[in-house]
């Protein structure tokens, strides 16, 4: 498939086998990127679990990650993933493929996929697991961004905590609404509380969002995918913060949070 999206998009990240998911078959054809958490999985199993990613979602995209277990995945941190890599290379061509941008094997990383599979788009990605005002979340967006720029990616993803979201979120929506970065922009706090945010950032910025595939978050803060997705085709857009606008954004998303709960 040629082309990237470009307009607010859900992304579902795969933790388990998708057969075993409670999601309709409607709702799995309506899936148009997954990204399979390879570090939740054996190497053995890789091939397999990407074959059946394929049969259970025919309209998606493949996106490749083995998250560090200082990122919030289950990889060792101090275990080399170069040859992980080699192997995910060798069992399937990827769509995507995801390489932290704040890790000693980032370049190496870089430069086995550009070399030995040029067609893969790069999601680069930082998470900041501590809190910061919203200040500092400001410059480490701006150097994130620029970093997402100077190495030429197609999606620049970063993830993190802030002391007050109330302030903070409002923030980074008005840093968003000015996004002159030419990868697709995946930016949004995390932590309890974040549903509303992660969904406002991915309609106003017309990038993309991540969500759990029903057996559970991986990362605190992830909105089902049936429910990020319902959300971004009903709710209407917005191309700048305007506190009534996402004030009806955090309505919707209560709700449909509640209804999930209850159903």
């Amino acid at each position: 498939m040629s082309g990237l999206f470009h307009e607010p998009t859900a992304v579902l990240t795969l933790s388990g086998r998708p057969q075993d998911l409670p999601l309709t078959p409607a709702a799995k054809r309506r899936v148009r990127l997954v990204e399979i958490r390879l570090d939740l999985a054996e190497p053995a199993v890789w091939a397999t679990r990407a074959k059946e990613a394929e049969r259970a979602f025919p309209s998606a995209r493949l996106l490749g990650t083995i998250r560090l277990e200082k990122d919030g995945g289950r990889w060792r941190d101090g275990e080399s993933r170069t040859e992980a890599l080699a192997t995910a290379l060798s069992v399937r061509r990827w769509d995507y493929w995801d390489v932290e941008d704040d890790n000693d094997e980032r370049d190496v990383l870089l430069g086995i996929l550009r070399d030995k599979s040029p067609q893969v788009r790069i999601v680069l990605s930082r998470h900041s697991f501590q809190a910061v005002d919203v200040g500092e979340m400001i410059e480490q967006v701006t150097a994130f961004g620029a970093s997402a720029t100077r190495l030429g990616v197609e999606v620049a993803k970063w993830a993190g905590r802030c002391l007050d979201p109330e302030e903070a979120g409002p923030e980074l929506l008005r840093w968003l609404s000015l996004w002159q970065g030419p990868a697709i922009p995946a930016f949004f706090p995390m932590g309890i509380g974040s549903e509303a945010w992660r969904v406002a950032a991915a309609m106003l910025s017309g990038g993309w969002g991540y969500a759990h595939d029903g057996s559970g978050a991986v990362a605190p803060g992830q909105l089902p995918w049936t429910v990020f997705d319902a959300l971004l085709g009903s709710l209407p857009p917005s191309g700048q913060w305007d506190k009534n606008w996402f004030q009806g954004v955090a309505a919707a998303v209560a709700l449909a949070m509640r209804e999930e709960a209850e159903a």
